[in-house]
């Protein structure tokens, strides 16, 4: 409620963040939070009340409840007042935004508040190429309405940057490119020993070599291709298992297209799984061909855990990692292309010693969660203190 946000408590360096959904900010944004009140910002962050959104308050970050509904709708109207009303009372000095719905509602409640600084983080492509000529036309509408207003953009990769500016939504000067960071200390306690005892609950043999991936299970996950490619390699090495982790609408069919490759006794879907870290670790080589991603945090957490990786030559994978050297990438809808990559890394203990090794320096020196914290911080102050050397009122 929005009681929970104690109005004495916010400061000159008091920033809101808004975002669609709670799960947003318990995947990616709180770490973001916890430095910022190291630094001594007061951080409130605002969106749809939901169960992850009050495992946030729980960990001692005031939040504002707000309606954001993922498509376009009257509602909308209603989410962008009750900001505007909440920021005009608290008088935050700077508001950044996250997810491109939040992102438009967020900003506009804050121009309309006279919000001194604007932030928007772009995860991920705004316009995207699956959307008609009709939509593609008004997001780009609104998105360049609202960048005009806009103090600053974060986007995740350059390719993100990139697309911004030749859209038209942002110029270059306001464009600050920081990587997401994955915290690497979770990768430090994984127990090894642990996946003795997994293989026997799901029956595997423990020298089995198990496939894995971790996923939503929605089709642009191209988790078809996955199993067709696993159904090829396990044709000629019969000590392969394939390990789903993830839930989601897909889940039936694919048992479906298991059993009528006759090889559902030797692949696993076993849900979702709150310790990623102890998950990769299970698995001897890591394989998503996924068809988009935002960033695509699960490779680099698989780099982190220490597993060869297998992807698609997609943005921002491409980017992301360096194929032949810390990944191998493949092409989209290719199974044949993904039984050769994942036959090379099992046969050639080299290139898979390779991958692991440059992998896990790719991680440590581009993707460290520390280094992204500390370049945000930098970007937050810089933006609220004026060219005079004074701080924003």
């Amino acid at each position: 409620m929005e009681a929970s946000v104690n109005q004495k408590t916010i400061s000159k360096k008091s920033i809101l963040h808004v975002c669609t959904v709670g799960i947003t900010a318990r995947t990616f944004l709180l770490p973001i939070f916890k430095k910022m009140q190291s630094e001594g910002f007061d951080v409130v962050f605002a969106c749809t009340d939901d169960d992850d959104a009050r495992f946030i308050e729980s960990q001692g970050i005031p939040f504002f409840p707000v309606k954001i509904s993922r498509n376009i709708s009257i509602t909308d109207f209603v989410a962008v007042f009750k900001l505007y009303k909440f920021i005009r009372k608290n008088k935050f000095q700077l508001v950044n935004t996250h997810t491109a719905k939040a992102g438009f509602a967020g900003r506009t409640a804050a121009w309309l508040a006279r919000v001194p600084v604007i932030i928007h983080t772009a995860h991920g492509l705004v316009v995207h190429e699956y959307l008609s000529s009709f939509k593609k036309a008004i997001y780009k509408f609104l998105e360049r309405w609202i960048g005009a207003k806009t103090s600053a953009f974060i986007v995740v990769t350059d390719k993100v940057g990139d697309e911004l500016i030749k859209a038209g939504i942002a110029k270059k000067n306001k464009i600050h490119r920081i990587y997401n960071g994955i915290n690497l200390d979770d990768f430090s306690k994984i127990n090894k020993s642990a996946r003795t005892e997994f293989c026997e609950k799901l029956n595997i043999k423990n020298n089995d070599l198990i496939i894995g991936t971790i996923s939503r299970l929605v089709p642009d996950k191209g988790l078809e291709d996955l199993i067709q490619a696993f159904a090829l390699i396990h044709s000629s090495n019969p000590k392969t298992k394939l390990v789903i982790a993830g839930d989601g609408p897909l889940k039936n069919k694919l048992i479906e297209l298991t059993e009528s490759m006759d090889i559902n006794n030797y692949v696993f879907f076993i849900g979702w799984q709150d310790d990623v870290p102890q998950t990769l670790a299970l698995f001897d080589v890591f394989c998503l061909p996924t068809l988009r991603e935002g960033f695509g945090y699960v490779f680099l957490e698989a780099q982190a855990a220490g597993i060869p990786v297998i992807a698609t030559k997609i943005s921002p994978l491409t980017e992301t990692m360096q194929d032949g050297e810390s990944a191998l990438l493949v092409p989209t809808h290719s199974p044949e292309s993904l039984t050769s990559a994942i036959q090379k890394i099992i046969t050639d203990d080299a290139l898979k010693n390779q991958l692991i090794e440059n992998g896990l320096r790719n991680v440590k020196e581009r993707f460290d969660q520390r280094n992204q914290l500390d370049e945000i911080v930098e970007l937050y102050n810089s933006l609220l203190t004026p060219a005079d050397g004074g701080v924003i009122s």
